[in-house]
């Protein structure tokens, strides 16, 4: 694939810009297993917002939610609405890799910009990039690549690797075990649960226990329940665990004493010492009465670029080819650190490990190393990297 760049365009003289509110449209689960971080979302991206009065270069903001339920023909349905129905200018948000492949298609189709918030579907800003869809988060593999060399570092040599059986969990798997396996290890063993599995034993209990390290993808309640069913099966402090997405703030409270130990890889950490952070989560806990979460911030970032962009063409989003230029040439200081986009618009950005300890007798995600300026692409080049077996092509080939 080769990155596909939007047609120069001069931003229309300032007379002529409209003077309506703007409407943006939010799409995120609210209901089903990806709630808690789909509302995380939502608020981080509202609060940024609020924050700017919902005005930004002299023009009011109009956001409109709208739930995907977390299902790819829901979220389809819902983007045609706010296109077609609401007139929104921008569509943002989406929190599963299921449903955002769907919606990219559409809205650039449509020629409306995408700017995904969360949905880290490898593909969307790599084999197929487009130059109406950007992406403030992370790529799935783009976490995970760090985790699988910083496992290797630590002395870990065999791995398994469970993950939620769909493309998230394909490419979050995969990003670790690539780096896992170049840096010397080995994967051991593959274990793929359905997404949104109400019981993690029958799975649990066909764990190899000769393995050094466990890594495992689970979001959001399918987290919660694995971390606790991990623990209540004696495994916990037998075979260390690491993983993507497993100790987020709106869950880790309630995985208790379990989660102690849990290594993840986050583009976020609320625990990082940085004045912007700081500001951040203590912003969302006093507006919201919770913690932030990664995906708190990854809402509130992704509003910040949408407003950077809109300042650098003076409001005027309907000048479609000039706002997306704009977006191409964000740079900014998020609470989570500086961020820019690559060529295939995806974003670059710092990367933390982080461990789960318990701190004045509250579980916490604490940084125990940072990556600066991680891409989605590693330390390969984008031309090398798009050589590749796509990590959805490799489920089930892991094991030497």
């Amino acid at each position: 694939a080769k990155p596909t760049t939007a047609p120069a365009a001069q931003p229309t003289p300032a007379a002529k810009v409209p003077t309506t509110p703007i409407k943006l449209g939010y799409l995120t689960p609210l209901v089903g297993v990806f709630a808690g971080l789909g509302g995380d979302l939502r608020d981080g991206f509202l609060l940024f917002f609020e924050e700017k009065g919902n005005t930004v270069a002299g023009r009011k903001i109009e956001i409109i939610t709208e739930d995907t339920e977390g299902k790819p023909d829901v979220g389809l349905t819902k983007a045609k609405k706010l296109v077609e129905r609401d007139g929104v200018k921008l569509l943002a948000g989406i929190i599963s890799s299921g449903v955002a492949p769907g919606v990219a298609r559409y809205a650039t189709e449509q020629k409306v910009p995408l700017l995904i918030t969360n949905a880290g579907a490898d593909a969307l800003t790599k084999q197929a990039a487009t130059p109406y869809v950007f992406r403030s988060s992370f790529s799935n593999s783009q976490n995970t690549h760090v985790v699988g060399e910083w496992a290797y570092k630590k002395g870990y040599r065999k791995a398994i690797i469970i993950g939620a059986d769909y493309g998230a969990g394909w490419d979050h798997a995969g990003g670790f075990a690539d780096t896992f396996t170049q840096a010397g290890g080995r994967v051991i063993q593959e274990i793929w649960p359905p997404l949104g599995n109400p019981d993690f034993a029958p799975f649990i209990t066909t764990i190899k226990t000769d393995a050094d390290v466990l890594f495992n993808f689970a979001p959001d309640a399918d987290a919660l329940l694995f971390v606790k069913q991990y623990t209540e099966f004696g495994l916990k402090g037998k075979i260390p665990v690491v993983g993507g997405w497993l100790t987020t703030e709106n869950i880790i409270q309630q995985e208790g004493d379990a989660a102690l130990g849990i290594v993840n890889g986050y583009p976020f950490a609320a625990t990082g010492d940085r004045p912007q952070t700081k500001a951040f989560v203590e912003a969302f806990k006093k507006r919201f009465n919770k913690d932030a979460s990664p995906q708190a911030e990854f809402g509130y970032s992704g509003a910040m670029v949408v407003a950077k962009a809109l300042e650098a063409v003076g409001g005027n989003i309907e000048d479609t080819e000039a706002f997306i230029k704009a977006m191409e040439k964000v740079e900014l200081e998020a609470p989570r650190g500086p961020i820019k986009f690559d060529k295939y618009r995806g974003v670059v950005n710092d990367m933390y490990i982080t461990e789960v300890k318990k701190v004045d007798g509250k579980l916490v995600n604490a940084v125990v190393d940072k990556v600066v300026g991680v891409t989605q692409f590693w330390k390969w080049s984008p031309e090398d990297f798009l050589k590749k077996t796509p990590y959805a092509e490799l489920k089930g080939k892991w094991v030497k």
